[in-house]
């Protein structure tokens, strides 16, 4: 049987968290913007994808896009993906303090619950934010009763980052001692570095052949490769329309996001077509 990797979608809208690319003070700036229907539309696209090619993913759903749009994951739900919290509002864990943080992160749980009428298991960090500034979210995870996490990256950036944490699944253990799985964000050594190859943006822009050779290297040393993606990364055309109140730099950003984008599709294509992918849930059975 071939190695399974796993897959995972962040359904959010893109000025909902690439706006941070401009640096951490940048991070809420479009906070109080509600999701557009775009990303309805755009996360119908993704799921028909993966339906042709039969693959079923976790999906990392902002609490912001489950109120506003509550229909689209029952959508999700009903087409056996695994739904999952990206928490509520799309801040900087280490901006939070911990009662900020789990408010956030409890109110995301019972909104998602109260749709799916099914446990929530899983979360990822808006940006990734879990960081050595943030490492005491994970004991708020384990308490708020979550058996898995993939909020960790193990680079260095301005932004995110934990480097030195182990690169592939493993647990973990906070909150008085209970176990977490940790599922960071694939990244492969290169001269002594972590370089970032799980999906988003560096999905975009780094050509699919090294992609592939990277999930094939993981895999070769008998580890799964976790990915990761947005659904507006399939949507270019969305970009065209400012933002309300748009400054040159958020200009900037969103012009930039558009490169490669109409590529995205095919790339996703060939990499459910030449690997075994499935959702965390599903990874975590296959262990047992």
């Amino acid at each position: 049987m071939s190695m399974q990797n796993i897959l995972t979608l962040d359904i959010e809208d893109w000025y909902q968290s690439s706006l941070a690319i401009l640096g951490p003070e940048h991070a809420d700036v479009q906070r109080p913007v509600p999701p557009g229907e775009r990303v309805v539309g755009n996360t119908r696209r993704l799921l028909r994808i993966l339906a042709e090619h039969k693959v079923r993913a976790t999906c990392f759903i902002l609490g912001t896009v489950a109120e506003t749009y509550p229909d689209l994951v029952c959508e999700i739900h009903q087409a056996g993906h695994e739904i999952a919290t990206h928490g509520y509002g799309h801040e900087l864990v280490y901006k939070l303090s911990p009662g900020e943080f789990t408010a956030d992160l409890r109110k995301s749980i019972e909104l998602l619950e109260s749709i799916t009428s099914q446990k929530v298991r899983g979360y990822r960090a808006p940006y990734f934010s879990i960081t050595r500034q943030s490492k005491w979210a994970l004991d708020v995870l384990v308490n708020l009763g979550l058996e898995y996490d993939s909020s960790i990256v193990p680079i260095r950036r301005k932004l995110y980052g934990f480097p030195g944490w182990e690169s592939f699944p493993h647990v973990i253990y906070a909150g008085n001692n209970r176990p977490l799985l940790e599922l960071p964000v694939s990244t492969v050594s290169f001269l002594g570095q972590n370089l970032p190859v799980g999906g988003g943006g560096y999905f975009r822009l780094l050509p699919c052949p090294l992609i592939r050779w990277a999930i094939r290297a993981i895999n070769r040393q008998g580890q799964s490769a976790v990915f990761y993606l947005h659904p507006y990364e399939l949507d270019s055309e969305g970009l065209c329309h400012p933002l309300p109140g748009e400054t040159w730099r958020t200009r900037f950003v969103r012009l930039s996001q558009r490169l490669n984008r109409g590529k995205t599709e095919a790339k996703l294509r060939r990499l459910l077509a030449d690997f075994e992918w499935t959702s965390v849930r599903g990874w975590m059975a296959e262990q047992k």
